[in-house]
């Protein structure tokens, strides 16, 4: 029986078209918690960026990637890229500069811009974070990177980070997170604290960071608007989320 649904943003319950939740998809969450399912957050979003989605409450949220997981209570789980990497990650920029968003706790920054940093910001309706040097990153907890480079030269950084795991949604960008991260494991953080199984749990999600939680979840939704790979890793293929996909998948297993 399906307790929980995990809910990713962009791509899944926020349109890139509009930026915000449509009203179907709010009719059904809401209809769902009438229900008693519970609903998180599932992203690799900061926290600080969860600005689009209006007044839907809910329990609890998986950021970062699953790095970072909490509820209204406090944080649930929280884990930072290894510091040597970060300490090879700040080099590599210094020695051949490229656009990195460098992600806190409670704040984030980018070391340069560019046109690809320009390009996915307008894509995801984001405003401009602080320009800052790397080398801040030598001093603090990072838990993700963002670097703006194209899918051609992410081999040539992964390999030079041995402790963290990449993962790409989008051609601009890719999120690095520690090794062994994902949003699966930050779902499993949040099931150990509000007394759920993971085959409880119902996981929608549009990019390539939302396979292994597709893979993970009781059952997996991949949205119209997935790419193939996403699609095959789900257990259904819902319409895409300018089409209803979410409230069309509940109605389809008769959670609403």
């Amino acid at each position: 029986m399906i307790k929980a649904l995990f809910l990713d943003i962009d791509g899944t319950l926020v349109s890139f078209e509009t930026h915000r939740v449509g009203e179907p998809t709010r009719n059904a969450l809401a209809e769902a918690r009438r229900r008693g399912l519970l609903l998180f957050i599932a992203t690799g979003r900061h926290r600080c960026d969860l600005n689009n989605l209006g007044d839907l409450a809910f329990d609890g949220y998986v950021t970062l990637n699953g790095q970072y997981c909490y509820d209204a209570r406090g944080v649930i789980y929280r884990r930072s890229i290894d510091p040597n990497d970060i300490r090879t990650a700040v080099g590599l920029i210094e020695r051949e500069p490229f656009p990195c968003l460098f992600i806190e706790e409670d704040r984030m920054y980018i070391n340069c811009a560019d046109d690809n940093f320009r390009a996915a910001q307008r894509l995801l309706n984001f405003g401009d974070p602080p320009v800052e040097s790397p080398s801040r990153a030598l001093r603090t907890d990072i838990f993700q990177l963002m670097p703006f480079i194209g899918p051609e030269r992410e081999p040539w950084l992964m390999e030079r980070l041995p402790r963290c795991r990449s993962t790409r949604w989008n051609p601009y960008f890719m999120d690095v997170v520690p090794e062994g991260g994902s949003k699966s494991v930050g779902i499993d953080a949040i099931c150990r604290s509000f007394g759920i199984a993971p085959d409880e749990t119902m996981a929608f999600g549009d990019g390539q960071n939302d396979i292994e939680m597709l893979r993970h979840a009781g059952i997996g939704v991949a949205m119209g608007n997935a790419a193939e790979e996403v699609q095959a890793a789900a257990d259904y293929v819902t319409a895409s989320v300018d089409e209803d996909g979410v409230g069309r998948a509940l109605r389809h297993f008769g959670l609403i």
